[in-house]
């Protein structure tokens, strides 16, 4: 609308010219801008009206620090009369609250029909995010003169840490811990009857009631079951409840310090068990990592649960203690707010505040 004002007072100081001078030429001038104005006014709010702007696709995940497209889909409800160029202004927010920045993103309208475009929008740290269109500007032929007006749309990113190599060795207890769980091991047989490993033929030394006599009297052979051995978690990686109030740096640290954890111990063969308070749910919630699935699912709910800002409890600890109490473990990791490391209650390392994170976690040496 500015420019538009600014076009037709300048018109107005053409045509004041020439009557001041009695220009004939500055007077047709004149007319011709007022001309000109009139076209792309009356064309620019056509134009507003018969073009709708939308945000594409449901929910996205992508990495942090990594440009990731916001997809818009860009419908002309009647013919743009030529090249129609939009500006559709973004708010991007940390869903955990944070400063808010706004930027501009260029859009093509197409002639007519419905056209998806993709904008690349690069955010540097991890978390959760949501983007909103606030407004939209549409041009005329010329580019300078334009109007606006609110558009409604919201999305929602949650963006991954990256992850660093942790120097991490596991003792022969940890390796050949034997615990309760759902989850059996597939290359190693046990001695949890509930569950078979394999069924082969009998060895001397097995056990009688070991043997499987349906399988015996059809194969007329002696087989026996060899029984399976559950996969239990030796260790919790227990994350500070506090986290995610801080500002995005630091965050993004907490969490790069908390994948990088849970990845040299999935990337070490040790199942584990990540695990936060949830206010929502006022009780530590937990998640267990055998796999890549796991991996990433962890990270997904737990920022979610810091999003949701429901509350938090400071002994996490304890916390889990209470709720699992019947579940043993051998050792206890617990990442706080403030990147301290502690294992089994007691700390290991401090990280620093503005640190370099990969080189910090590459000169630590866990063994667990």
């Amino acid at each position: 609308m500015s420019h538009i004002i600014a076009a037709v007072l300048f018109t107005g100081l053409v045509f004041y010219i020439a009557a001041l001078y009695e220009s004939a030429q500055l007077a047709l001038l004149g007319c011709c801008m007022a001309g000109l104005v009139l076209a792309s006014s009356a064309l620019v709010v056509y134009r507003l009206w018969a073009v709708e702007v939308k945000l594409s696709g449901a929910f996205a995940l992508a990495e942090a620090n990594q440009p990731f497209s916001v997809p818009f889909v860009v419908r002309s409800g009647r013919p743009m009369l030529g090249k129609a160029r939009l500006l559709v202004q973004m708010e991007v927010r940390r869903l955990c609250g944070g400063r808010v920045s706004r930027t501009w993103v260029e859009l093509e309208a197409p002639h007519t029909g419905e056209v998806h475009m993709r904008h690349l929008l690069n955010l540097r740290c991890a978390g959760g995010y949501e983007y909103r269109m606030r407004r939209v500007r549409v041009y005329d032929w010329t580019g300078l003169i334009f109007l606006g007006r609110s558009v409604t749309g919201r999305q929602v990113t949650h963006l991954l840490p990256s992850v660093h190599e942790v120097p991490m060795k596991l003792s022969a207890s940890v390796r050949g811990f034997f615990g309760e769980a759902e989850v059996y091991d597939d290359l190693r047989g046990g001695h949890d009857p509930s569950e078979t490993f394999q069924i082969r033929e009998y060895i001397p030394g097995d056990k009688l009631q070991n043997v499987h006599w349906k399988l015996t009297a059809k194969t007329n052979e002696l087989m026996v079951k060899e029984h399976s051995q559950p996969k239990g978690c030796p260790v919790a990686l227990l994350l500070g409840a506090q986290a995610g109030h801080e500002g995005d740096e630091q965050f993004d640290r907490f969490l790069q310090i908390a994948a990088s954890l849970s990845f040299a111990l999935a990337d070490a063969e040790c199942p584990h068990i990540v695990s936060w308070y949830d206010g929502g749910e006022e009780q530590a919630v937990r998640i267990r990592v055998d796999d890549e699935t796991d991996f990433y699912e962890w990270q997904l709910y737990y920022m979610e649960s810091v999003s949701a800002k429901k509350g938090a409890r400071e002994n996490i600890e304890e916390c889990y203690m209470q709720s699992y109490r019947s579940q043993p473990l051998l050792h206890r990791l617990r990442l706080d707010a403030d990147l301290k490391l502690y294992v089994d209650g007691a700390l290991v390392y401090a990280f620093a505040k503005n640190g370099d994170t990969a080189k910090e976690l590459g000169a630590l040496e866990l063994y667990i």
